[in-house]
């Protein structure tokens, strides 16, 4: 017989073991989003509460009655639940959003990102509860405000979070629910559907090729019965033959949301939202005079079609280049835990933290190769990254890196620093203090380029 699992071990992996973590971090997220500052939801996030009305027609719920070509029925629905809780109790409706994003939080932070991180690293156990905490206090100390809001970013990465760990366990049953939170992810954040190729691989790793037919009907069996409404609702209401969220609105002159937002890309490096304590209300731009000069030297209003912007691309390719890893660095130089500023605050040691936990996570990564099953993993979480990386830049659009980042740092293993000696140490220190400085230099340079009426308030301290 197997010999016994020891009193140790044995809780880490129980179902227990993961409700207790889940809770835990739920009522501390719960606690603090309730003694917030914030009280009200703002710009996409009032956006998203508004669309759960839009189930409601005649007295009645109505699921085909939904009719916003801009976005997914799926996390709208969700909004449309927390109404009518919301009626039930006669509460205001961002203490609903508080309180669902604290169960999302624990969920994502105390159950499915630690055993998605067990399944893909082949470890026999997930990571225990104090690495559990730590990654939910990096998460905390830079997304924490992000789940005032009932926005879709952390939904739609729990879903494929969900969905990456489904992937990893064989079965019908599994097969057909990773279908279903693929599904989700993609409707909820239609930019997910570059993690399709990379989740339908992992579903096929290890399985011999006669099942390969089968594994992947049932995976398109459960992304069905997610994507069908949505093939009905863009039928009934747009004419249009497809399960896939059409991300286009002619009451704002969208016609090609993806496209738009490339060129938007070329004049941002950055963009922020102000809802106006400290500062002027509305957009907050921070401008790239690099991308703009593409756009004047191409005649271009627009991208009308993905084949003129790789056109575009291969004309200016070291300006492109540059102009994006801009666009990388300023998605990851996260300012403040919020999406919606009240003042320009950025605090020296929240980025002094994020900077040290980066250089922390390359010198984890850098110990081994990843397997081919991490590969494909990594491939779902950085893919949609990498989409996203044309576009006029937000913190948000680089969720999956960013956490994936905390996570090495919270369940990796530890550098060898027994075996270091005193000239690689000396080294490693000197590259250290480099990037940090040279973090510090790319931040401030970003903030230079503040359009003109944010500047009196970005760039007083450094007057």
């Amino acid at each position: 017989m197997p010999p016994s699992p020891s009193p140790v071990s044995q809780p880490r992996g129980s179902r227990w073991y993961d409700a207790g973590a889940s809770v835990a971090i739920a009522v501390l997220f719960a606690f603090y989003l309730l003694t917030s500052e914030y009280h009200n939801l703002y710009y996409d996030a009032e956006d998203y509460w508004q669309l759960g009305h839009r189930f409601y027609q005649q007295g009645h719920f109505q699921l085909l009655a939904y009719d916003d070509a801009l976005r997914g029925y799926a996390y709208p629905l969700l909004n449309f639940g927390c109404l009518v809780v919301r009626k039930a109790l006669r509460c205001d409706a961002v203490t609903v959003v508080k309180l669902l994003n604290a169960g999302l939080a624990g969920a994502l932070m105390g159950v499915v990102g630690p055993r998605l991180w067990q399944a893909a690293t082949g470890a026999t156990q997930p990571p225990a509860l104090a690495r559990r905490l730590l990654w939910a206090g990096l998460c905390f100390v830079f997304w924490r405000d992000y789940f005032n809001f009932s926005l879709s970013d952390f939904p739609a990465l729990l879903a494929l979070g969900f969905a990456l760990w489904l992937a990893q366990r064989h079965g019908p049953a599994a097969a057909i629910a990773t279908g279903l939170a693929l599904a989700l992810a993609l409707n909820i954040r239609p930019i997910y559907v570059a993690s399709v190729l990379p989740v339908g691989a992992l579903l096929l790793l290890g399985v011999p090729r006669r099942q390969w037919l089968p594994c992947l009907a049932l995976l398109a069996v459960g992304a069905g019965l997610v994507l069908a409404p949505q093939w009905f609702i863009n039928r009934r209401h747009f004419g249009a033959n497809t399960p896939l969220v059409l991300s286009q609105s002619k009451s704002l002159n969208i016609h090609n949301l993806y496209l738009q937002k490339l060129k938007w890309g070329l004049l941002h490096e950055k963009y922020e939202s102000s809802v106006g304590r400290e500062l002027p209300t509305g957009q907050l731009l921070f401008l790239d005079p690099d991308g703009a000069a593409v756009l004047r030297a191409e005649q271009l209003q627009n991208f009308e079609t993905p084949g003129q912007y790789l056109r575009t691309m291969l004309r200016h390719p070291f300006a492109l280049a540059k102009v994006y890893a801009r666009h990388v660095f300023a998605g990851l130089d996260i300012s403040h835990p919020t999406p919606y500023l009240r003042r320009w605050a950025p605090a020296v040691w929240l980025q002094l933290l994020n900077y040290s936990l980066w250089f922390w996570a390359a010198l984890i990564a850098c110990q081994r190769l990843p397997t081919r099953r991490e590969s494909l993993v990594l491939a779902a979480l950085l893919l949609p990254c990498l989409a996203v990386m044309p576009l006029s830049m937000e913190a948000r659009f680089l969720l999956p890196l960013h956490l994936l980042l905390l996570a090495l740092v919270a369940f990796g293993a530890r550098p060898g620093l027994q075996a270091v000696t005193k000239q690689r140490a000396f080294w490693t220190g000197s590259l250290y203090l480099l990037f940090i400085f040279g973090c510090f230099a790319c931040s401030a340079s970003i903030t230079q380029t503040v359009e003109p009426r944010f500047r009196p308030f970005l760039l007083k301290t450094a007057r």
